[in-house]
């Protein structure tokens, strides 16, 4: 599913961005001045209300002069209609407020957490009937606002206006940078402090395999691969939030946030990866990585594709719905 993904964000970075190809990582792309706009790349949208009441038993210790409880949780969802900038979304909703049908506030429970943890873009694949087309497609994020009642007050008939923040791992500068698919005696720098080593690479009919390792500084460097996972692990690709303790460092000097394979022409092949882990030596980290392919009719593989965001930074984005319908029975 990554193949025909990342052959269509690689055009999607060109236009957006000027990424440039392999060999020039440090050709400036963008305007890191130029704000990242909500609403040109989020849509929120509601999924489902939950209304509770809690009674305490008139006969318990624990219910002297306590009235019924109401409390309402607001599901819902963010869908991505364009990536670019995007590294990853923190699905927690903080700063929320909410108001009834007449404007008057909902109270919200408060939420924190520590670090920040930002789920990565994640996707999802169908065919097409008739015409047997991959169709790739982003999946929505998704969260949850819990809100209480003032004691005694009835549920509200609707919710006028229902604001929150999230926080977003944000990039002004990727580049996708293509190695060739075969073995290399020597590691390759694909940026200042990330070398590659590919250790096989395999094209049989209809199937491709591959395994490569990663050498670099994981206080300065995220790897796709690595992110906890020591040493003798072994296993598909896992989709692991991005997080860093903030009393090291904020953010990495840049993140691979994608690994894929691609044919003489650019385009994007079937993969699936799966990682060995790493181990760290001397303050620096070797990770292995290995992919395979079946794609009987798009190429041969000729290059393995490194998407990296550089210079990641956070941004909270504020997002706002309107006349939010409760449920009345």
């Amino acid at each position: 599913m990554y193949g025909d993904l990342f052959g269509k964000w690689f055009v999607l970075l060109v236009c957006t961005y000027g990424v440039t190809a392999a060999g020039a990582p440090n050709e400036p792309v963008a305007d890191v001045n130029e704000p990242w706009i909500v609403a040109e790349h989020l849509l929120p949208d509601w999924q489902s209300m939950a209304l509770t009441t809690r009674l305490y038993n008139p006969g318990g210790p624990a219910s002297v002069n306590r009235t019924p409880q109401r409390s309402l949780s607001f599901a819902g969802r963010i869908h991505v209609i364009d990536a670019g900038g995007l590294i990853g979304l923190s699905e927690l909703a903080t700063n929320a407020k909410a108001f009834d049908e007449i404007g008057n506030p909902v109270e919200t429970t408060r939420v924190s957490q520590y670090p920040t943890r930002y789920t990565p873009l994640r996707y999802s694949t169908a065919i097409q009937l008739g015409t047997g087309n991959r169709i790739v497609s982003v999946v929505p994020y998704e969260f949850t606002i819990e809100m209480t009642m003032v004691r005694g007050a009835p549920f509200p008939l609707m919710l006028s206006r229902l604001e929150w923040s999230m926080s977003a791992l944000l990039s002004d500068d990727f580049e996708a940078i293509d190695i060739p698919f075969a073995p290399a005696a020597d590691w390759i720098e694909l940026a200042p402090g990330l070398e590659i080593l590919v250790e096989e690479a395999i094209v049989t009919e209809g199937r491709y395999d591959y395994g490569l390792k990663a050498r670099y500084d994981p206080n300065k460097i995220s790897y796709l691969d690595a992110r906890e996972r020591p040493a003798g692990f072994t296993g598909r690709r896992s989709e692991a939030p991005y997080s860093w303790p903030t009393n090291i460092q904020p953010f990495p000097e840049l993140i691979v946030t994608a690994i894929d394979v691609v044919d003489a022409n650019g385009n994007g092949l079937s993969s699936s990866g799966s990682s060995g882990g790493y181990n760290d030596v001397g303050g620096q980290r070797t990770a292995t990585h290995t992919g395979t392919g079946f794609c009987s009719q798009c190429g041969d593989a000729a290059f393995i594709r490194h998407v990296i965001a550089f210079k990641p930074y956070n941004q909270q984005l504020p997002f706002v719905l309107e006349n939010v319908p409760v449920p009345t029975e």
